[in-house]
């Protein structure tokens, strides 16, 4: 019998693992598909190294101080600074400070108006007082309306909350909660922006080193025993005194017999193009100004050295929300957006790869805080490790494996620790 088995070898099981391997425990790790990480993987094709989807690292979180050795990573800082598309008008937008070559286009651009950039310095300035997970707590509403409230133009909203934030929360309209909203955009004041050389994936795999992990096996169902937990596997049963629970949200909530929160998926679709030509020198984030498909758009060849072979470039084009169009449909669709931006330089783009991700991350309007579930679940012995627990994305998935681990452990300082803190 092991000590203790975790399902799910993405952030949140990696996490749990490795706290909980570094405390002497015997863990075994579980993952149904043929690689870890989740839904923060690498693959190599055709010399392209392309990431789930588009992917950075805040090296603000602080579970990511906690848990990674960034120097090992090879990570490359990108730009704190977005562009501006609208057709074939393009404005630079940036931190002067951190991005000195961003500071003409910042003071010329049309994008916001200058009563704009000062209300932006302005919230800066209030985000960076006082700890960080401090701003996930008091009165929540949605980031439109705190944006409007702070007197923002519908110009700025439209040119760069919606599509930056809209990207970060796969949600343009911007009715996700503006606790979060003000969370993150503290992340991006207090730490850089970046990306591994070698792909996103190289922190799953840097977070796995050592642990004791078995892909492709599939667990079927949880069973209680007089000894602990049995696990229905592809492979056979296997026990375990404790098991920690660490899938996407509508599989644990099949495996633990539980209804999911309230809180849905939210979907997203990315693709992948190769181009032989130079159609663009920008390595800054390009934002979609106009609406449509297309949210937002980087030259990642270019943004990291390496990610695309010597001569050629990779362009990374994000689509969030659910589509009904076939896969040729979307991509037609995203190609004559691309031909609003480049011309007939569009035509020459080679599609390496359309990728759908049905669950992306979960819905986190205002007051969903209220509703997400604990780590405790009703089977005794098991509990929850997932980004649900706390908020979409990297944080909230490495945190949430951290609690766990805490509460197997009987961590008071663990336990105890807020929410994104």
């Amino acid at each position: 019998m092991q000590d203790i088995i975790v399902v799910g070898a993405g952030l949140a099981g990696l996490t749990a693992a490795r706290t909980l391997s570094r405390a002497g425990r015997r863990v075994r790790v579980l993952e149904g598909s043929g690689e870890v990480g989740g839904r923060v993987r690498s693959r190599l094709q055709n010399g392209f190294t392309l990431d789930a989807g588009y992917q950075v690292l805040f090296t603000g979180y602080p579970a990511v101080r906690r848990q990674l050795n960034l120097d090992a990573l090879d990570l490359v800082t990108t730009l704190p600074a977005a562009v501006i598309r609208n057709g074939k008008s393009a404005q630079q937008l940036g931190d002067p400070f951190r991005d000195p070559g961003s500071l003409p286009g910042s003071l010329t651009a049309s994008a916001l108006s200058l009563g704009d950039k000062l209300r932006v310095a302005r919230l800066a300035l209030s985000l960076k007082i006082g700890p960080a997970h401090a701003l996930l707590l008091g009165p929540d509403e949605s980031t439109l309306d705190f944006l409007r409230g702070l007197g923002f133009s519908s110009r700025a909203i439209q040119n760069f909350f919606a599509p930056f934030f809209g990207g970060v929360f796969l949600n343009r309209s911007l009715s996700t909660s503006a606790r979060l909203f003000r969370y993150y955009f503290r992340m991006l004041l207090g730490g850089d922006i970046v990306l591994p050389r070698a792909g996103m994936g190289q922190v799953s795999k840097q977070l796995a080193e050592g642990l004791n992990v078995s892909l492709n096996v599939r667990v079927e169902r949880l069973v209680q025993t007089e000894r602990g937990v049995e696990l229905v596997t592809n492979i056979g049963e296997l026990e375990a005194e404790q098991v920690i629970v660490a899938t996407d949200p509508p599989t644990a909530a099949r495996l633990l017999g539980e209804a999911l929160p309230g809180l849905e998926s939210v979907p997203s679709s990315y693709l992948y193009y190769a181009s032989e030509t130079v159609i663009d020198t920008q390595p800054r984030l390009l934002l979609n100004a106009q609406g449509g498909l297309i949210n937002n758009a980087q030259w990642l060849g270019r943004a990291v050295p390496g990610r695309a072979p010597k001569g050629q470039d990779l362009l990374v084009v994000s689509v969030p929300g659910p589509h009904v169009q076939t896969d040729a449909e979307l991509e037609t669709g995203v190609r004559a957006e691309l031909a609003g931006w480049y011309g007939e330089a569009a035509a020459h783009l080679k599609l390496l790869g359309l990728e759908r991700i049905a669950h992306a991350q979960f819905a986190q309007p205002p007051g969903y805080a209220a509703r997400l579930p604990g780590h405790a679940t009703a089977l005794p012995g098991v509990l929850r490790a997932s980004e649900i627990t706390s908020m979409s994305g990297i944080q909230g998935a490495m945190e949430s494996g951290e609690k766990a681990a805490a509460i197997v452990l009987n961590d008071p300082v663990g336990m105890s620790r807020p929410r994104g803190g």
